[in-house]
């Protein structure tokens, strides 16, 4: 019986081309879906572009040439406009839908983004990065929801990974835009940088009439013509009559019954209540913490630091590398995002987390070997330097095998309907915190001790490997509703099956008879 809503499912795509461009209608949907996609456009670019400022002298100028605790501010508070934000994102997504949540987020960081670009001094600089933020924690709450529950059934997964991917994108912008402008001897040469950052809600908000609401959300609010006729139109191909339109919709239904029969409200407790959902908290804590201290904090926000280290010192070499590095971290991540499907999750986790221990401990060694030799009163060997930055670069490839796409998917797909936007919330939430810690002890550590502080994430990530091990189960299934009933249990799991099975049987026979008698007889596009 436990292959019953599988076999359903795969009957229902039997025979269908489920390809990116199989029909207008799975096109459509991904262009739409588009528009969410690029909501961790802006995140990227935050992170690339204060990479790059640091770099600028007219920027180091204008701001008095902050210190490593001025650094750690001017990066952390946009962290913290996030967690000021954050508690109301999931009120905001299950009470007034993922669409307007969405483009509630894009309108605040768009006014976060002006203010930052018109910033007259430090005070100014840091409240617009703080209203930055909060546009940010509403945005990309509602994405990956959107992106999960609206995507073609075979395409979730890597639609959700291409979308963590996608923050190389914003990265490649700031990093390029920052090398450009470095030349213009004004405050246009960080004002422009700091503008760009809005390319993501323009687009949101000047698209908003495009984008369509999550068939799920509808349905949780008994809309159900309206979520019936979004699956018509953009899965079914226009197809009123195709199996996968009854499939979905049963699907959706039957998993919100039983897990409104399981719970009496849904809340934040609701993660402490049954053994699957504390097993779902404990990953979204790991998933979150682990996806920024893994070591990946010191080249997002304080690569200047680490070049520095090397002796690649000019404004024109750092922001160089920095922009080549965000190409390859949009290749290396992309393509790995287009391979989700192909390998089981926990394998991803795996062979990501044992590549970045093996690359630390290595760059560690090598900037040790560099450091001691200019402690030592001569210049560092620039072919140890060429090797630290060669492990930069490989420590990257590694970070994307599964940190990079995963992080988002494979938490969306742990959890049931109930507790989606509540779990994506907490994800975002130890991010943040976890961004805030890196953002303040990163470059005072490398400061303070230098080569010595990588040792703590050569140690850390190895603790972060038994931890996957032990504590990440693998993910399978034909349905999002399957996916987030794995954790319960197969007890549970066969339950949501079976009264999906017995609640499409008899509607998919309805459907088969009337295509006999209208004289249809393939019953799939």
């Amino acid at each position: 019986m436990s292959n019953m809503a599988a076999v359903t499912m795969d009957a229902a795509l039997a025979g269908r081309n489920t390809g990116w461009f199989a029909d207008k209608g799975i096109i459509k949907v991904n262009l739409i879906l588009c528009i969410s996609l690029i909501a961790s456009y802006a995140t990227g670019y935050d992170a690339s572009m204060m990479n790059g400022l640091q770099s600028l002298d007219e920027w180091n100028a204008f701001f008095h040439n902050p210190k490593a605790s001025t650094l750690a501010l001017l990066n952390a508070i946009q962290n913290v406009g996030q967690l000021v934000a954050l508690p109301f994102c999931a009120v905001a997504c299950d009470h007034f839908g993922r669409k307007p949540t969405l483009l509630l987020g894009a309108f605040i960081l768009l006014v976060g983004v002006v203010l930052q670009a018109a910033a007259q001094n430090n005070g100014m600089f840091i409240a617009a990065r703080g209203i930055l933020g909060a546009g940010l924690a509403f945005n990309i709450t509602a994405a990956p929801l959107l992106i999960m529950e609206l995507a073609f059934p075979t395409q979730k997964g890597q639609l959700v990974s291409i979308y963590n991917a996608l923050w190389s994108l914003g990265a490649i912008v700031a990093a390029w835009t920052t090398y450009g402008t470095f030349r213009i001897m004004d405050n246009w040469a960080w004002r422009i940088p700091s503008l760009l950052q809005c390319l993501s809600s323009v687009v949101q908000l000047g698209l908003c009439f495009c984008i369509v609401e999550s068939p799920r959300w509808l349905v949780s609010k008994d809309r159900l013509d309206e979520a019936r006729d979004i699956i018509i139109t953009y899965h079914a191909n226009g197809n009123p009559n195709d199996p996968i339109v009854v499939v979905e919709l049963e699907e959706i239904r039957e998993a919100l019954r039983l897990e409104r029969e399981a719970q009496n409200g849904t809340s934040y407790a609701s993660f402490a209540k049954t053994k699957g959902n504390r097993l779902r908290f404990m990953i979204i804590l790991a998933v979150g913490f682990f996806s920024q201290w893994s070591g990946n904090g010191l080249i997002s926000y304080y690569l200047t630091l680490i070049l520095d280290s090397i002796g690649y010192t000019s404004q024109d070499t750092q922001t160089l590398i920095n922009g080549i590095l965000t190409i390859w971290n949009l290749v290396t991540t992309f393509g790995f995002a287009l391979l989700v499907n192909r390998f089981n999750r926990r394998t991803m986790f795996l062979a990501s987390t044992i590549a970045m221990l093996i690359t630390y401990i290595i760059w560690t060694a090598l900037e040790a070997t560099y450091e001691r030799q200019t402690n030592l009163g001569g210049t560092g060997d620039p072919n140890v330097a060429k090797a630290v930055l060669a492990m930069i670069f490989i420590y990257n490839a590694a970070f994307a095998i599964g940190w990079g796409p995963l992080q988002v998917t494979y938490c969306v797909e742990i959890l049931p309907y109930n507790l989606r936007a509540r779990g994506l919330v907490l994800y975002n939430l130890f991010v943040a915190l976890a961004l805030i810690f890196n953002q303040y002890a990163n470059p005072i550590a490398v400061t303070a001790i230098k080569w010595k502080y990588y040792i703590v994430y050569d140690v850390w990530i190895f603790i972060e490997l038994i931890i996957v091990y032990f504590l990440f189960v693998e993910t399978q299934g034909s349905s999002l509703e399957e996916m987030a009933a794995i954790i319960d249990g197969e007890e549970v799991r066969d339950t949501i099956i079976e009264g999906v099975a017995r609640a499409t049987d008899m509607k998919i026979e309805t459907v088969d008879e009337k295509r006999v008698e209208t004289g249809v007889s393939n019953v799939h596009n």
